[in-house]
């Protein structure tokens, strides 16, 4: 069956979701906490500007597959695509990752965007996006992803 990429539908969001968490648990990041169908609903279709975007491969009925991403902005390049989430069920790996890069590389050009970001564990980080002629910038340019959580927000701490 062909796999067909899409954007988002209200509909998809419970299976999007348990996407997720598989998603989470296959990395063992030891996420249980998501945000609820709702929220990403809500974020994703009626927020303006939309917090984030989503495409879904679909196979028959079922998602098997979605890249969650959004629009920055870069002092250097301008505006850039950023993927924050990427995933595919393993029984039809290649195929779509291939098919959801591919739309976000078309919806960068239509967007004018100048890069295509993400940030990759190293489980996930594999020989496939090189060939697609991704870049590991930890490795050829000695930039670093750093991150404060939510947790750490308060001001008081910082020096």
């Amino acid at each position: 069956m062909a796999a067909i990429i899409r954007d988002v539908e209200q509909k998809d969001f419970t299976e999007l979701r348990s996407l997720m968490l598989e998603n989470a648990a296959r990395q063992d990041l030891g996420v249980t906490r998501l945000p609820s169908v709702e929220k990403l609903a809500i974020d994703c279709l009626k927020s303006q500007p939309p917090k984030f975007n989503c495409l879904v491969c679909e196979e028959g009925d079922r998602i098997v597959g979605y890249a969650i991403y959004s629009f920055g902005y870069s002092t250097w390049m301008a505006r850039v695509l950023n993927i924050d989430d990427f995933h595919t069920q393993p029984h039809c790996e290649y195929e779509v990752k291939y098919k959801l890069l591919k739309r976000l590389v078309e919806i960068a050009i239509e967007k004018d965007c100048k890069r295509t970001a993400w940030t990759s564990s190293a489980s996930d980080h594999d020989e496939f996006w090189t060939k697609q002629g991704a870049v590991d910038v930890t490795v050829t340019e000695a930039w670093h992803q750093c991150r404060v959580d939510k947790s750490n927000f308060n001001t008081s701490k910082l020096k």
